[in-house]
Order: structure tokens, then sequence, then C-alpha cells
């Protein structure tokens, strides 16, 4: 793994040309790594843009560089030297599509314990709290002095993909980080105002109907809530709506929760946490997904109710095959 590291800081001191870019839907940790890349690659005279299939969501638009991703459903890799992958566990979830039949060089960073290894040269650490985590070291690395900019972008991606310090993905290496990166400005209570206390009205009425019909297992070991395809449209940004699963995980006997989303007629996308030791992401791969232990994603093809039937009841048995496994 150090020789691959040492591989990626030559290419990246080679090469003079990056695209960067993440997976569809992007989180704060997507958003913010390739923020905080693409300044460390300017900072070396590099020259890079970001480019994604999807908006930024409102909540990171605070983010200094974010104005200058480039939105767009199909980009030409033709004017770069290499691509950059970040955060992204496996190649078809890229928001740029990747034609693996190019000759242009594909860098993967990430952290994620399912990541294929997809690219010419990968820096895959799951041990590392976030990808922005890694981004640090690479910065670091390359010798580029951090600045409140590239501080607030890195310790936005740490705090949002612990869960403000809360998941197992929490580690004294991540803590240290995030104590130096506040050496350089960051403020901690502005960026969590942004992120976390600042949903528009929709969201919040919103949240209300559909936390008094959160559902849960007749044990108690699973509870999950439902978006319908036209609340969703009702809403100005469906990033907004990415916490709410937390609320179901905040249950007190649920192991696993569950977050349904009808993003389109008979297409449901499926957040997926959960408590102690049960390995989501495992779950999550049965459906072409993936993620964290705790923190996971996939999306599945049925009617909602169908949907969430099917995967509630999958989610049981993964915890009673998990417990035995355990006990064996």
């Amino acid at each position: 793994m150090k020789q691959a590291h040492h591989d990626v800081l030559d290419f990246l001191r080679k090469e003079d040309s990056f695209l960067i870019t993440s997976h569809v839907n992007p989180d704060g940790d997507s958003i913010a790594s390739q923020l905080a890349l693409r300044r460390s690659l300017l900072a070396i005279g590099k020259e890079c843009r970001i480019v994604s299939s999807d908006p930024v969501p409102r909540v990171y638009r605070f983010l200094p560089g974010a104005d200058e991703i480039l939105h767009r459903s199909r980009h030409s890799l033709r004017p770069y030297r290499a691509a950059i992958l970040l955060d992204c566990g496996n190649a078809s979830r890229s928001s740029v599509p990747l034609d693996r039949n190019s000759t242009l060089p594909l860098v993967n960073i990430d952290h994620h314990v399912s990541n294929d290894l997809f690219g010419d040269l990968n820096w895959v650490d799951s041990n590392a709290s976030s990808t922005c985590e890694i981004v640090y070291d690479v910065a670091r690395r390359l010798g580029v002095n951090l600045d409140h900019d590239l501080a607030t972008n890195l310790y936005t991606g740490i705090l949002t993909d612990t869960g403000s310090f809360r998941y197992s993905s929490t580690t004294p290496r991540s803590m240290s980080v995030a104590s130096k990166l506040l050496r350089h400005g960051v403020d901690p209570h502005d960026i969590a105002e942004k992120i976390y206390e600042s949903a528009e009205y929709p969201s919040l009425r919103l949240l209300g109907k559909v936390l008094a019909r959160m559902g849960r297992s007749p044990d108690g070991l699973v509870s999950w809530v439902t978006f319908t395809h036209s609340e969703l449209l009702s809403l100005s940004n469906m990033a907004e709506t990415e916490e709410f699963v937390n609320y179901a995980r905040s249950l007190d006997s649920a192991r696993i929760a569950l977050g349904f989303k009808e993003v389109a007629p008979e297409q449901v996308r499926i957040s997926l946490r959960s408590k102690g030791g049960l390995n989501v992401a495992e779950l999550a791969a049965r459906h072409g997904g993936g993620g964290h232990r705790n923190a996971a994603g996939c999306t599945v093809s049925g009617k909602l109710a169908a949907v969430v039937r099917r995967v509630v009841s999958e989610a049981r048995r993964f915890i009673a095959l998990s417990d035995q496994r355990e006990s064996a």
C-alpha cells in the first residue's frame, strides 16, 4: 500500500491536467474531497476541473470553491491527461461516465472497504474515516500549505462522514487531523450550523409526515422511514432528506435503520444505517450498492411498498445471521 501511495504522489507531481469527479448523488465527503484535492493541485501549479452530473446540494454550497464545480450530465475526457475519481467504491457509480477502453489514466482515491481497486493507480485506505482524511495526507505529502479554505473543506468531509464524530469510523487519527484543521481558522460551530441547522421549511414539514408513519419490525430491531416520489418532488433539493434516516436510527431498540426514497416510479434508493458491529455495507452489496460498516446505500427496482417489505425482511434475517456468526 505504501508503494501505491508513492506511485499516486509521483503521478500527481508528473502530470499537469486532471479531471476530478466523484460518485453520483454527492454527499459532504465527496464534494469536500474534490474541492480540497483541486485546491491542493492548483497550489502546486496543476490544471484541474471538477465535473459532476449532479448539482451541489444546497447545504454544501458554502464550501470554498463550490461555485466552480461544473454541473454536466456528460463531459468529454479529451482535454485532460488523467482522471481522478474520489470517494467512489466502484467505477460504475462515477458521476462522469468513464470509458474503460480509454488510455486516459484513472486514479482511484477512496476509503470504502468495498472498493475493488478499479483504478490504474489506487490509494484506498479503509481505515480512514473519510476520503477527506486521505486527501489531507495527499496535500501534506505534496508539500501544500494548509490555509483556511483548504482546512474548511477537509474538516467538512471528516465531520459529515463520521456523523459528527458519532460513527465507528471516528478514530484517534480522524480526531487528530480535525484538531490540526481547527488550528487554521476552521469554525466548527459555523460549519455544523450550515449543514445541520439550515433546513428549509418544506423539508421540516415533510420530516413531520415521515416520522408520523415511521415503521419498525415487531421486535424493534429494524426501523425505517419512507418517502414517496411526489413528496421528493415537492422539495427544492432532495439532498436535505439525507439525515432523516438517522431519526429512525435513534430508536432505542433499532440495530438497523433504513430510509426508502422513491426517486422514480419503481426505483427506490435506500440508505442503510446500523449500530455496533453490524456491517450494512454487506447488505447493500446484495443490491449492487456499498459503503461503510455503519452507513451504506443502494438502489432497488420495484414498487415502494414491495421494496420496503423485502428489504426489511432481509435486514431482519441479516441481524439474525450476524448474531449466529458471533455466537458460533
